[in-house]
């Protein structure tokens, strides 16, 4: 429409106009249709009031379009056994990740690689936000020949004998003291850890403001509607514990079976909508998405759709993202 009007005024010669949707700039007219006008102002006094015949049943429905059926169940301890004792032959997540050094290692080369594939890590830049024990930030200063550093709210045992001229790590919250300059990276990784930081917009903030324009960002993380966000897989084998069962009764379940109280997972509340909303607003751009799905258990969703329908079907299948940010040149 917008470019109808526009030819129109080129080959006429009328001046452009500006459209209510358009922010007008220096003091300039905003050219639109004109705001409703208001309703008269009726006062109370203005009305004659008459009472409403008695009513008997005020409150008291006498149909109703649906059945919502018998009241939901308990959500306990109780029913939590319940349903592990259901789906211990068929756990959501059949074999848990490992985390002895073997298996650290052979992840962290899988990791590099899965990376170094979609963005091009070689003799860059990089940062492992969250890096862990670093194995990651190792395999790519040792054999991609890029200076990698990894930062981490923890610091972990094997920094001090990876560490090298091409690796260095740093325990620092970016959120509270980002210890890294404006515009220092070429690229930017994280594997399922924003998920679990306390502030997730600061920290993508801080993100944007260290990596250089045209650079990138690679971030996977869980979502937390998916069916795997309590991070108790271990342990708990049905899905969306975490949407069903209090931090409160999951504690109660560890301590019944002389575990720590742990409950789910410490996680934040993200869906993927926070995260696009998030990246929108701080200007990256979306070079790839993809998802890690689990397809809906629906007799399981049946079943307790009194609290698993509060959520969009879609979320309830999403699991992990992955995205690669630009911060546009």
């Amino acid at each position: 429409m917008r470019l109808g009007v526009a030819a129109r005024d080129l080959m006429t010669g009328r001046a452009p106009q500006r459209f209510a949707s358009q922010t007008a700039t220096r003091g300039e007219p905003v050219i639109g249709p004109p705001p409703p006008r208001p309703a008269p102002q009726v006062k109370e006094s203005d009305i004659t009031w008459r009472t409403p015949p008695p009513l008997a049943n005020t409150g008291i429905p006498i149909h109703s379009i649906y059945n919502t059926g018998p009241a939901p169940p308990k959500f306990d301890v109780e029913l939590l056994e319940k349903l592990n004792a259901e789906y211990a032959d068929k756990p959501l997540v059949p074999q848990a990740p490992k985390y002895d050094a073997e298996s650290l290692t052979r992840n962290g080369r899988r990791r590099t690689l899965w990376v170094h594939n979609m963005v091009d890590l070689a003799a860059k830049r990089t940062l492992e936000i969250g890096c862990g024990n670093g194995y990651e930030v190792w395999h790519v200063g040792e054999h991609l020949a890029a200076d990698a550093y990894g930062v981490d709210v923890t610091e972990y045992g094997p920094w001090e004998v990876l560490s090298g001229d091409r690796v260095h790590f740093a325990c620092a919250d970016m959120t509270v003291d980002n210890p890294f300059s404006e515009d220092f990276f070429d690229r930017i990784m994280s594997f399922t850890v924003w998920e679990h930081v306390l502030h997730p917009y600061k920290l993508l903030e801080e993100t944007y403001r260290v990596l250089k324009p045209g650079g990138l960002a690679w971030i996977n993380a869980n979502l937390y509607p998916g069916p795997r966000a309590s991070h108790r897989y271990r342990d708990i084998y049905f899905p969306w514990p975490h949407l069903l069962f209090t931090d409160e009764v999951i504690r109660e379940w560890d301590v019944k079976h002389g575990r720590k109280e742990r409950g789910s997972a410490w996680v934040n509340r993200l869906s993927w909508y926070h995260y696009q909303y998030y990246f929108d607003r701080l200007g990256f751009r979306i070079r790839h998405l993809q998802y890690t799905q689990t397809p809906l258990d629906e007799d399981f969703y049946q079943r307790f759709e009194d609290v698993l329908g509060r959520f969009p079907r879609w979320d309830l299948t999403k699991d992990f993202f992955v995205a690669v940010l630009e911060k546009p040149a």
